[in-house]
């Protein structure tokens, strides 16, 4: 199965991104710049170039795939506003569903916890919470596999 993943570089998304890839999928992973790019293309992601402002390019990443999912924000952290940042999340998420009909498209959403100043033993616990929700995200991608094979 081909999965095109928004944020596939960040915290949650490159763990997403292993557990995909070890489960034998192929995965398009959204890049906003070469560096992402770079990063992406050497843990054996496909990068696709675009960010969540180029609507036509999150389309072209959901169209070539068998399904979404989508776990890129633009969290600004003072420098977006809340509602521009929604504003665009909504857009995004239109678009690659506008273009997969019949296909699955997982969106998650979170919120920022922690305060800046984290500590290392908070980041971690922080990091064992998404990774148990792993499980949770595999059993949905072998459901919609086994949908697609039906």
């Amino acid at each position: 199965m081909r999965v095109f993943v928004t944020g596939a570089t960040g915290f949650i998304g490159s763990a997403v991104v292993r557990e995909l890839r070890s489960a034998g999928h192929e995965v398009l992973g959204l890049a906003r710049n070469d560096e992402r790019a770079a990063a992406l293309t050497s843990t054996g992601v496909v990068a696709h170039r675009g960010d969540l402002s180029d609507v036509e390019s999150l389309a072209t990443g959901a169209r070539a795939s068998d399904g979404a999912i989508h776990l890129a924000f633009d969290h600004g952290f003072g420098t977006t506003p809340r509602e521009v940042a929604a504003e665009l999340d909504r857009r995004a998420i239109e678009a690659m569903a506008a273009v997969l009909e019949g296909k699955a498209l997982v969106v998650t959403s979170g919120t920022a916890l922690l305060p800046p100043a984290a500590s290392a033993r908070s980041t971690a616990l922080r990091f064992q919470r998404c990774r148990a929700r792993i499980p949770k995200l595999r059993r949905l991608l072998q459901q919609t596999a086994a949908c697609g094979r039906a």
